[in-house]
């Protein structure tokens, strides 16, 4: 069994992950210490570690998603022994379309919209066709006033080394880390103002130089 997460299960097992973001190395991600009471939706959350980590941070209601289905069995046994559901969302790119459950105990018919308080789209934006409407997607599950945290590939392949005082993403010519779902990869600049056209107001972010990943906490702007 392959699996991407470093994840401590319930029953004291530590899953054999590619990654490992526990302690210090997960610091980069900005999620708040203390969720308590607080509504999560976790984007492409593959084996589910961010999920679960929130949940140990307190929230009250975490719900994850991905566009894989049937889910993947590190992601079945990862959620499942944490009680948190799972939904195939298919094109993460449209998300208000009708969303299927996997598994887990909720509430039905299950609505997304204007519910999250915090949103997790960690790892997504450059595996999207069309990155705009994934996070206009962010946009609308989460509550007003609420909090998206985007963390994407950044500054690399064909802009890496361009100036920091422009926009850009690249649009993948090759098959980039070997991933054909791999469709853009904007710099930082490019992350900032694709969160604004979204209406998601940049608050706080790592170091805009950078090379390889970039990390942004936004608040849900109303106008």
């Amino acid at each position: 069994m392959k699996w991407w997460h470093t994840i401590e299960l319930p029953n004291g097992e530590v899953t054999d992950g590619r990654v490992d973001y526990r302690g210090e190395r997960g610091k980069r991600f900005f999620l708040p210490e203390d969720l308590s009471g607080k509504s999560v939706l976790d984007f492409g959350t593959w084996d589910g570690y961010w999920a679960i980590e929130a949940k140990r941070r307190g929230a009250r209601e975490v719900v994850a998603t991905d566009r894989f289905l049937p889910a993947p069995e590190t992601t079945t046994i990862a959620l499942s022994s944490f009680g948190i559901p799972y939904f195939y969302s298919g094109n993460l790119d449209f998300p208000l379309e009708p969303w299927t459950k996997c598994f887990g105990e909720i509430e039905e018919p299950f609505d997304f919209k204007n519910r999250f308080d915090v949103v997790l789209f960690y790892g997504i934006l450059y595996h999207l066709k069309n990155p705009y409407m994934g996070l206009l997607n962010a946009y609308n599950c989460c509550k007003k006033g609420g909090m998206v945290i985007v963390e994407s590939a950044a500054n690399q392949g064909k802009i890496r080394g361009l100036s920091d005082d422009v926009p850009l993403l690249w649009v993948v010519d090759v098959v980039h880390d070997k991933d054909r779902t791999n469709y853009y990869v904007p710099n930082a600049l490019g992350v900032l103002q694709l969160c604004k056209l979204a209406n998601l107001e940049p608050e706080e972010h790592t170091p805009m130089a950078d090379i390889a990943r970039f990390t942004v906490v936004c608040r849900r702007k109303d106008e």
